[in-house]
């Protein structure tokens, strides 16, 4: 009986050969498909979880965004100084754009018409665009541009590019 259970198998190897593979995939499959199950069921568990929603939407409503886009209009009595003081802008980064736009505009000279747009990058109180206008058709806008580390200056109402310095 066992010399034709032998003859049998070297008779047919591929065929013992290949149900064995169909069988180690069909075990691996089984345990693969319980594993990943099981891991969902775990993420979805943890989702449901009631503290884990709580501590999640305290941070996501505590989140504030990193760029602020602020409009200026400015008022009587007011210097160039206090109005981006009052934003927290870095001093340095004040002292630069006044350098700058005194080539270009009298600071002593703001008017209450004038508007001020500038967008603060809230982490460390620097200016990433600065927009300042100096009529209803003029405008001077600057941008920071991180890589050079230089603000380029553009006229609104024509296509002239002024470099100045940053530091």
């Amino acid at each position: 009986m066992i010399n034709s259970l032998q003859k049998i198998l070297k008779k047919n190897t591929e065929i013992l050969a290949l149900f064995i593979l169909i069988l180690i995939s069909a075990i691996s499959t089984t345990y693969f498909n319980y594993n990943k199950d099981r891991i969902i069921k775990n993420y979805v568990e943890s989702f449901n979880n009631i503290y884990f929603k709580k501590t999640l939407n305290h941070f996501i409503d505590n989140l504030e965004p990193r760029f602020n886009k602020v409009t200026h209009n400015i008022s009587a009595g007011e210097t160039f100084d206090t109005i981006l003081k009052r934003y927290n802008v870095n001093k340095n980064e004040i002292k630069t754009i006044k350098e700058t736009l005194s080539k270009k505009v009298n600071l002593n000279k703001l008017n209450t018409s004038q508007k001020i747009k500038f967008v603060l990058d809230q982490s460390n109180n620097k200016i990433k665009e600065f927009t300042f206008q100096i009529s209803k058709t003029e405008k001077i806008n600057l941008k920071k541009k991180l890589y050079i580390k230089k603000i380029k200056f553009y006229k609104a109402f024509t296509n002239q590019l002024l470099i100045g310095k940053f530091l």
